[in-house]
């Protein structure tokens, strides 16, 4: 249960970078070699291999974006009794997107985390209109 804990307060914390913009502080909880994937047919979709793709990906995100902010609604996690920080959790989350054009999007937003010791070693979202996202990124 401990470990549960460890892991919502991370998820909470990674959100709260990411509403800040702060990249580096939010990659700090990812492994070096960690697998990142984002939906959509667009040239920011697919899988990101790597921090440093993974960092390219967020900053790309952080310029398309100037406003963003995102509130998670529930986070789950698969073995509430697993003692430490290793785990799968999932984040349901509301966002709202400003792009650079100014236009204004919400979506809704479910990204899963493999977990290790403490570091993302995995990510994929889901987003619940994944039309309006691409409309967002201007694609």
């Amino acid at each position: 249960m401990i470990g549960a804990i460890l892991l919502k307060l991370m998820a909470g914390s990674g959100m709260n970078e990411m509403n800040r913009r702060d990249i580096p502080k939010l990659l700090s909880h990812w492994a070096d070699d960690a697998v990142f994937i984002y939906p959509g047919n667009m040239s920011v979709s697919g899988r990101m291999e790597g921090k440093k793709a993974i960092e390219e990906f967020f900053q790309k995100f952080m310029d398309q974006f100037p406003e963003f902010h995102s509130t998670i609604k529930n986070t789950y996690v698969k073995n509430i009794f697993a003692l430490g920080p290793s785990n799968i959790v999932a984040m349901e989350c509301e966002s709202v997107f400003t792009n650079r054009n100014g236009e204004v999007f919400e979506n809704s937003v479910v990204s899963i985390a493999e977990v290790r010791w403490g570091k993302v070693v995995s990510m994929q979202d889901y987003y619940f209109d994944v039309d309006k996202l691409q409309r967002a990124w201007g694609e």
